[in-house]
């Protein structure tokens, strides 16, 4: 790298790669039940079971800078540090 930061707005990121954008409602209540499932099991904050429940019900693959997600179960984790 040539020492640069940068920031990437998901709107570009979305249109770059097509990139599936998953939306959350309170009428998803197997997701909601995922997701405090994992706050409790693995003690994760809010936002980051929220995005574990939805790649693990997705079945998609989380790209993450966060090693700590590595170890949580039925989670495909690529990490982008």
């Amino acid at each position: 790298m040539s020492g640069k930061r940068y920031l990437l707005d998901t709107n570009a990121i979305v249109a770059l790669h097509r990139v599936d954008v998953i939306g959350l409602t309170s009428k998803q209540t197997e997701l909601i039940g995922l997701i405090v499932k994992l706050r409790q099991q693995y003690r994760l904050k809010l936002p980051d079971a929220i995005i574990v429940a939805m790649a693990i019900q997705s079945e998609a693959c989380l790209v993450t800078t966060d090693s700590e997600l590595q170890d949580i179960q039925d989670l495909e984790v690529v990490n982008f540090a």
